[in-house]
């Protein structure tokens, strides 16, 4: 189907590499949804499995719009920057290729970014829900309200919710925060939403949209070796959480923070010195240093044993 010259509420942006065999169920919950203003864009990251024969023959027959664009393998964060740039519409949903949408999902979507007085829409980033697992059950923790008006950062350290959430951005905010794409093959997506956080809001909602199926060899499954293999971007986000300005951080998970840093630092091979150049606040980092240091211990003995279990 051509795309229509008016453009769709949201933009579903898949950014997917070697899952053929998972998009099938996106595409399914695509179909079903109650509402029909969106669009579908994938980014394919250097597939070789067939996924673009797939998704254009959706494509040709789909009652609205799909846009495949294929580019060499450069990590989810590269494809994720790509598609936020193709899209057109005003919001934009990050669907990975082991999730899928509930049917009401997009049109719950747009009822609860409709809810923010227009007056009041410049200072919010988007809308978030829910995540549920194929059982039904909520993946983490549900918010403290049923509806609350907070930020990535507030929600997680003063209301402590945990787990993934359906964090649906308004595109420009997204084109103002791209993903940095000189520090690594992965960088956390909470690198952008702190960033995002430190100059909007999201209205935040119990409701489930988005199920999630973790695969075995997965992101999320394999976050430890990622980070690893990107140290540059995982101290990056470590040392900006620590020294985030305000935001009720308390000092024990600012001191969290900088042991992170310091963990990932000396995977980076970046010695001691040059992180106390880096670092705000250098007698909290000196205090976080040798718990950092243990971390690093830690995870070499636990990559070095998976590398000899293979």
């Amino acid at each position: 189907m051509s795309p229509s010259n008016q453009s769709p509420r949201i933009t579903v942006l898949t950014p997917t590499f070697n899952r053929v065999q998972l998009l099938s169920r996106i595409h399914q919950s695509l179909v079903a949804q109650t509402g029909r203003d969106f669009e579908w864009i994938v980014v394919d990251d250097g597939s070789t499995d067939g996924t673009g024969v797939l998704v254009q023959a959706w494509a040709a027959e789909s009652p609205f719009p799909i846009r495949y664009v294929w580019q060499e393998n450069a990590g989810k964060h590269v494809a994720v920057n790509r598609g936020v740039q193709l899209a057109r519409g005003e919001l934009l949903l990050i669907l990975d290729s082991d999730d899928w949408l509930v049917p009401n999902a997009l049109a719950r979507v747009g009822y609860w970014w409709g809810s923010i007085p227009e007056a009041q829409r410049d200072e919010f980033a988007g809308v978030a829900g829910l995540c549920a697992f194929p059982s039904g059950e909520v993946v983490g923790t549900r918010f403290p309200k049923d509806v609350l008006d907070s930020n990535s950062i507030e929600v997680r350290v003063r209301y402590r919710v945990q787990g993934d959430k359906c964090e649906v951005w308004r595109t420009d905010v997204l084109r103002q925060h791209p993903f940095p794409e000189d520090l690594g093959s992965f960088v956390t997506e909470g690198l952008v939403w702190n960033r995002i956080a430190r100059r909007y809001g999201l209205r935040f909602v119990n409701e489930v949209w988005m199920v999630k199926e973790y695969q075995p060899h997965g992101l999320s499954a394999r976050s430890l070796e990622l980070r690893v293999g990107s140290p540059q971007a995982a101290k990056v986000y470590y040392k900006e959480f620590a020294e985030t300005p305000d935001m009720g951080i308390p000092f024990t998970r600012r001191l969290r923070e900088y042991a992170n840093f310091t963990r990932f630092s000396l995977h980076g091979q970046i010695p001691l010195a040059q992180q106390a150049i880096e670092v705000r606040f250098k007698g909290l980092w000196a205090a976080a240093t040798p718990i950092g240091f243990l971390l690093y211990l830690r995870d070499r003995l636990k990559l070095g044993g998976q590398r000899r279990r293979r």
